[in-house]
């Protein structure tokens, strides 16, 4: 995607893993997120069409990202972004200069998340 007004790109987001922390609790350890990169972002709002598109597909898409292509941004991490926790479902890459990606993002905890 080559059009995207660049002003729009006001938020970070950071791609990263989750790793599992032993502690002293009941549980034994928790989840604990390890940023690995943080980038610029905006908010994309799919179009009408795109929209049904994901609804033929069955995506439950809670939010999509637009960010520079980068290489490192792959569908085997996890995103933080607002203080919520998403994992990737999709990503449309264009590694062609100055061009952006649209990293399709869903909640973490599996409950749609529209008041952002």
């Amino acid at each position: 995607m080559l059009n995207y007004d660049i002003t729009r790109m006001k938020h970070k987001v950071e791609f990263g893993t989750w790793d599992y922390v032993a502690d002293d609790s009941l549980e034994g350890g928790h989840e604990t997120f390890k940023p690995l990169t943080t980038v610029w972002c905006g908010e994309y709002t799919n179009t009408q069409s795109q929209t049904f598109d994901n609804l033929g597909t069955h995506v439950s898409a809670d939010l999509v990202l637009v960010i520079r292509h980068n290489p490192d941004v792959n569908k085997k991490l996890s995103a933080k972004y607002k203080d919520h926790e998403y994992k990737i479902i999709a990503i449309n890459s264009d590694d062609r200069i100055n061009a952006f990606d649209l990293v399709t993002l869903q909640d973490k905890s599996g409950v749609s998340n529209n008041n952002q």
